[in-house]
């Protein structure tokens, strides 16, 4: 993923100006694959589960609807990174002279593209969860035909389509090369700089720039000003509330606390995507302009980056759980009730066999 993006420089060659940075991704690395493998293998199970819950009838709504396709794009991230981390990480070293074979080189090249693609899908899925909650939000009376499913389903679609667009000049950047090409003296395949990247000096930074600027940045600055909007029109719609509140029933508050706590729910969602996303898209942007930070900061990040992706993507299920109601309700009716239904029913079962059994005993006695 962000680490491959160093993976076309010689490791044993690199010219080494910030040592700190070196001992960090050494020792770090060491760990990175457990700790990863880990937080891919919960983050598919908890995504699952929120495209079961969020895709039950009473469940459906538009922005339930992006939120299943944002679960969806989290899932195929994490399942091949998995796959990655496992291989790179655990059973091999991360090392181009390790004597990796083509065929998982290849796959690595395919992770990386995989991973940024649907990792995009998902941030530009939030850009767009954040506008559908504004207009919930700021313009209530329109929402209903603004934000209908029609309108989230070619959302979504757009945001397929233009995120793979974005994502093209990543998809011409490496290739696979044998070490024999360069070093004779020894076997295995590598990842380095495609040839058309390598004969064109101006490609690589500006597809750090696409890729900083309009895939990470540009995001995560829409989606502080929509989380500002959106706060400070709940704000001012919650005085409006009070006042009408006290001539409103029960029922009318707490289908009110619900709407502030999805609200508030899907706020934190976007906010922790900023956290994590735009420290990325600085350091992208930065590399883009000056090659000598890409090699002695950026490149040795690339796992600690990877590390934030994969949390990023994995800690929906648990926003959900702590601050929407309908959804833990949901969870707790589709499973635990389900669970402890069927173990009663085995229960009753195995002691209607177990009562069987005494009464004929007893009878041919």
């Amino acid at each position: 993923m962000e680490s491959l993006n160093g993976s076309g420089q010689n490791f044993t060659e690199q010219i080494v100006i910030n040592n700190e940075f070196v001992v960090f991704s050494e020792k770090y690395s060491q760990y990175h694959g457990y700790i990863s493998s880990f937080i891919c293998f919960f983050g598919v199970v908890s995504n699952i589960l929120n495209i079961i819950v969020l895709t039950r009838k009473h469940m459906i709504s538009p922005t339930n609807l992006i939120l299943t396709a944002l679960a969806l794009a989290d899932v195929m991230t994490m399942s091949v990174y998995f796959v990655y981390a496992l291989y790179l990480y655990v059973f091999t070293l991360p090392r181009e002279l390790y004597g990796h074979s083509k065929g998982w080189m290849y796959f690595v090249v395919v992770n990386n593209l995989v991973v940024i693609t649907c990792h995009n899908m998902a941030m530009w899925l939030t850009v767009s969860l954040a506008v559908f909650r504004y207009i919930f939000v700021c313009h209530h009376v329109v929402a209903n035909q603004l934000c209908s499913l029609e309108r989230a389903k070619l959302t979504i679609g757009i945001v397929v389509v233009v995120t793979i667009l974005l994502c093209i000049p990543n998809y011409f950047m490496y290739r696979v090369y044998e070490l024999a090409e360069y070093q004779p003296n020894y076997t295995g395949y590598w990842i380095d700089l495609s040839l058309f990247a390598q004969n064109h000096s101006l490609y690589q930074p500006i597809t750090f720039w696409i890729y900083g600027v309009i895939i990470k940045i540009a995001p995560c600055v829409l989606l502080t000003i929509l989380s500002a909007c959106i706060i400070c029109a709940m704000h001012e719609a919650s005085k409006r509330r009070q006042r009408l509140l006290q001539q409103a029933g029960r029922h009318n508050e707490e289908t009110s606390a619900e709407h502030n706590r999805t609200t508030m729910m899907l706020v934190a969602v976007v906010l922790f995507f900023v956290i994590t996303e735009f420290p990325q898209g600085i350091l992208a942007g930065i590399s883009g302009l000056n090659q000598n930070f890409f090699e002695t900061v950026y490149s040795y990040l690339g796992d600690i980056m990877d590390l934030l992706v994969l949390l990023n993507s994995a800690i929906n299920f648990i926003l959900y759980c702590i601050m929407s109601q309908q959804f833990r309700d949901t969870f707790t009716n589709l499973f635990v009730c389900n669970f402890i239904s069927l173990r009663n029913q085995h229960s009753a079962k195995q002691n209607g066999m177990a009562y069987s059994t005494v009464k004929t005993e007893v009878t041919q006695v």
